[in-house]
């Protein structure tokens, strides 16, 4: 079999193929705590299972979708993304529906990258981002950290090319847990408005915040949300749905 030349640089998931040890683990009576792969230990909440239970009864699972998603759906994480992020002007058509933030990240990858395109990826980051940036066309450009975990402008500055297309952030960050604050974001986003560079904001764990930390996006430090931020986030972290795939994009665009 003929396999192309972009399959063949890719890495197989690490967090997955631990997750499927620790599992393998568990079944065979070992007392293990999985902290691979990004998943809460609680269930879906049953008001949510009762309503797509509800749906499905109503028909509304034998057809196609539009291709971005259910026009109430998009409206519906329009409105809550606008009072989450405090953002005026969003509408269900600044939304796309995904399956799953990984698919959200990937079409947003193929959307805005040209081959040879570098993504500036701090380090440490969830393994499948370079995967997606690779699958692109682009580059993935790694950038080494102090004990901080957390990325300024002067290390973004030494990595900056004629390439450089984007800034991939992730805040809450997997696998640190790091968050941003807001003053820490200002100096990002000041570094990238002044180089004109997209911001992906992975925002997937925006609503798990503990022991009385909070959470801010880069998206909120405007009124409207900035044409270069785009936005990606899902309902598999907040609502335990991380079987379900639903997540999506926000973005200054019309879909």
């Amino acid at each position: 079999m003929h396999l192309s030349n972009r399959s063949q640089q890719l890495q197989p998931s690490a967090t997955m193929k631990i997750s499927a040890q620790a599992k393998q683990m568990v079944a065979d009576g070992i007392d293990v705590i999985n902290l691979s792969i990004g998943e809460p230990d609680f269930e879906t909440p049953d008001n949510i299972k009762q309503a797509a239970i509800a749906a499905i009864n109503d028909g509304h699972a034998s057809f196609y979708t539009p291709a971005a998603g259910l026009p109430q759906l998009r409206a519906a994480i329009a409105d809550r993304t606008a009072a989450d992020y405090q953002l005026t002007g969003l509408t269900g058509k600044n939304v796309a529906v995904t399956t799953g933030a990984k698919m959200a990240l990937y079409s947003v990858f193929q959307t805005i990258l040209d081959p040879g395109d570098e993504v500036l990826l701090p380090e440490p980051y969830w393994v499948s981002y370079a995967e997606q940036i690779k699958l692109a066309g682009g580059v993935p450009v790694t950038i080494p950290v102090g004990d901080s975990f957390k990325v300024t402008p002067a290390d973004l500055e030494a990595k900056l090319t004629d390439k450089t297309r984007a800034f991939l952030l992730n805040s809450p960050e997997n696998p640190t847990g790091v968050i941003y604050d807001q003053a820490e974001l200002q100096t990002l986003k000041d570094w990238t408005d002044a180089h004109d560079l997209m911001v992906v904001t992975d925002d997937i764990y925006g609503q798990l915040t503990y022991n009385g930390a909070s959470f801010t996006s880069i998206a909120q430090l405007t009124d409207a949300l900035d044409p270069n931020i785009i936005i990606i986030s899902g309902a598999s972290k907040t609502y335990s749905m991380t079987g379900w795939r639903m997540g999506y994009v926000v973005a200054d665009a019309a879909w």
